[in-house]
């Protein structure tokens, strides 16, 4: 069965590398998350930012995101300074979902459940 999923695309700001968590800024750019406290929106695609300055973002169903750390199935995911996914543990921490898979270490590619929030109690 094909995975289908729900791509935006979004004008740029900055750089944004593949398989990374993205945020917006206040004028509605794609930006690449780099830290805990953004209000994350979803994952680049295999591609990161095109050419043409823009970014495809994954925003529901079973993604992928470039690993920081080593990640357990089901931990909570949220950004680390680069974009990549990292176990969320602290309260009120943004999450962009649960991983589906697990990660030895940094920059494996791993698919996650879309599933952004705010984490309500600390791991």
């Amino acid at each position: 069965m094909p995975n289908t999923r729900l791509f935006k695309t979004f004008q740029v700001s900055g750089e944004i590398a593949p398989y990374r968590i993205v945020t917006v800024d206040a004028d509605m750019l794609a930006t690449q998350a780099t830290a805990a406290t953004h209000a994350l929106i979803g994952t680049s695609d295999e591609l990161g930012k095109q050419p043409n300055g823009t970014v495809d973002v994954a925003m529901s169903d079973i993604p992928e995101v470039e690993s920081g750390a080593a990640i357990a199935v089901g931990d909570p995911l949220t950004a680390d300074a680069e974009g990549r996914a990292v176990k969320a543990t602290a309260t009120g921490q943004h999450i962009i979902g649960l991983a589906f898979a697990a990660a030895s270490g940094a920059g494996e590619i791993i698919d996650y459940i879309y599933s952004p929030g705010l984490m309500a109690v600390s791991v």
